[in-house]
């Protein structure tokens, strides 16, 4: 074993038997009452108080010490961020195959200098290699044009109108967004400086904020902003969305104690999430009173759907932009993480409907219907893979209706031949199609090349069924442009409509020839009809709440496997408990 290695385990034994705790949880009684009362540059300045004096892990063997700890999950896989291909962790310090120790916040935008910051184990990450190089130095955002993917990175550009610019962003998970925009938080707040090179709270007229030189334009508008934010407004958007979009969750909680376990102090914005409303958010300008908040440590914290608000008055934050509703087991379950530009994906394939006589899924649509129609509304899409990448403020139903099966009469019918060598007639169900040679000089004969029949100069082609509707041909590579008669109803381009049971093209011209590859026939035959009505696209109401002392309760849903009501803006479990 390594000297550093035996170093490194020593300290890690040490710090187990550290007499004061420094898991969330057991946090020192009053640790932030500091910050209690403050606002804007004095509230972060305070922050940095608390948490700037640390232990400096070495980079390196020393940052895989601590990700062997805080990134592996219960199979002793690497929980790698950047790519979905996850690795087993070795030995403690030794590094995981393929992967790198990755700055998340660019190291290039302090220099490079191989100081505390870049060895803060609060935002390098195990990263794979390939991922890790493609996302380069460009700052976090939302890729509108995208160039490539990484691992699970989108690499692309985006557009700001206010710089009138163009430039590289990259992209991550939306299950790792608020990961990622907590610790540019932290990283903003443990290491902002004024231009005299240390934090004053009370001079934020001169903060100078990160100088970023670096000729990238990505970077070198990621960060640079003259006011104690550390942002660029746009970036500062993006990472408090992405914070709000993605709450605390487990992973992050055991993450942040594992890191504090090695460097001895805490990520603020993990411990109190909603904190960062208060510097970059909602909450910007007003004092803070820390019994508002509160701790993703304590026992009522919902991880990964709380977001650390308890206060009396409900702040203003921004609804869920994009969502879909469907009905599961008779409960109304709502998707609300769908950005723009991204396809819908959360999506089952079959519905569930929660009524017990509209069960059939009829498809997505846009029209909220708390109720029954006898008119269908309009089905946008019949499949999830048909709904496009999403545009606007727009949230999707799902469509059932009541299904009834009416025996005999006249169905209408289709089927679709493709042709694959000549036969005098061709028979499918209740339609056949003869090829002749009528007047032609030449049989029709069926070519590989091309995959068609071709049919030459007075040729023709009849078409038998009952009470035919339509014929569509489909022509083969290389078709001639002879004109196509027909003896009955109307031939245009290659649809056929009209009423008969037969029906008679005849290849027009003296020379030459049509190359048939198929055709889609539409017919009356006898059978069963399916009749539609009674539809609806939601039925859940206050009266569907059970156990519950929420009489206004005007909706329920699921989150994390978990049921939520939903009161005018704030959200409760079942037992009526905020949650927000």
């Amino acid at each position: 074993m390594s000297n550093f290695k035996s170093q490194i385990r020593l300290l890690s034994f040490v710090l187990s038997l550290w007499a004061v705790s420094i898991f969330a949880e057991d946090l020192p009684e009053g640790f932030y009452n500091s910050v209690n009362g403050l606002k804007d540059c004095a509230l972060k300045g305070t922050l940095k108080e608390l948490i700037r004096d640390h232990t400096v892990i070495p980079y390196g063997e020393g940052s895989w010490e601590v990700f062997y700890y805080a990134d592996q999950d219960e199979n002793g896989y690497c929980m790698d961020m950047y790519c979905d291909d996850w690795k087993k962790f070795g030995a403690p310090g030794s590094a995981v195959s393929g992967c790198n120790v990755e700055h998340s916040f660019a190291k290039s935008w302090w220099g490079g200098a191989k100081n505390d910051a870049y060895k803060d184990c609060y935002h390098l990450n195990p990263s794979n290699s390939v991922a890790n190089s493609a996302r380069s130095n460009y700052p976090l955002g939302i890729v509108t044009n995208l160039v490539k993917t990484a691992g699970s990175l989108k690499i692309g550009k985006q557009h700001h109108d206010s710089l009138n610019v163009d430039f590289n962003i990259w992209e991550p998970k939306d299950e790792y967004k608020g990961d990622f925009a907590r610790a540019y938080f932290y990283m903003a707040t443990c290491y902002g400086k004024d231009k005299n090179g240390a934090y004053d709270p009370t001079v934020c007229s001169a903060y100078q904020g990160w100088r970023l030189d670096n000729k990238d334009v990505g970077s070198k508008f990621a960060m640079q902003n003259d006011n104690y934010l550390e942002f660029q407004p746009w970036e500062q958007e993006v990472l408090i969305t992405w914070h709000r979009q993605d709450p605390v969750s487990v992973k992050e909680i055991k993450r942040a104690d594992a890191v504090s376990n090695f460097q001895h102090n805490r990520n603020p914005f993990i411990d109190y999430p909603y904190l960062a409303e208060f510097i970059w958010g909602e909450k910007a300008g007003e004092e803070l009173n820390l019994a508002d908040l509160m701790g993703s440590f304590e026992a009522d914290f919902i991880p990964g759907q709380s977001n650390g608000w308890r206060g009396d008055v409900t702040p203003v934050t921004p609804k869920p932009k994009y969502g879909v509703t469907w009905l599961v087991n008779g409960e109304e379950i709502y998707v609300d993480s769908i950005t723009e530009n991204k396809k819908v994906t959360a999506l089952p394939e079959t519905p569930e409907s929660c009524s017990t006589e509209s069960t059939e899924f009829m498809g997505w649509t846009n029209a909220s219907i708390r109720g029954t129609l006898d008119e269908a509304p309009a089905i946008l899409y019949t499949t999830v893979a048909q709904i496009p990448a999403v545009t606007a403020d727009v949230t999707y139903y799902a469509v059932f209706a009541h299904k009834t099966i009416e025996e005999g009469g006249d169905v209408l019918k289709e089927t679709t031949f493709t042709f694959t060598k000549t036969e005098t007639t061709v028979t499918q169900e209740d339609v056949s199609v003869t090829f002749a040679k009528a007047g032609g000089s030449n049989e029709p004969k069926y070519y590989d090349s091309g995959s068609a029949i071709r049919c030459y100069a007075k040729n023709t082609i009849t078409v038998s069924a009952p009470k035919v509707n339509s014929i569509e041909f489909t022509f083969g590579s290389g078709d001639g442009s002879n004109e196509i008669n027909v003896n009955v109803g109307t031939f245009s381009g290659k649809v056929w409509t009209g009423n008969a049971d037969e029906v008679v093209f005849t290849i027009g011209g003296s020379s030459g020839h049509r190359r048939i590859a198929g055709m889609k026939v539409v017919y009356n035959g006898q059978g069963s009809s399916v009749v539609f009505d009674k539809y609806l696209t939601s039925c859940s109401g206050s009266e569907d709440i059970e156990n519950s002392q929420l009489p206004t309760a005007i909706r329920k849903f699921i989150r994390s496997g978990q049921l939520l009501i939903q009161v005018g803006d704030q959200i409760y479990t079942i037992t009526g408990q905020k949650v927000q």
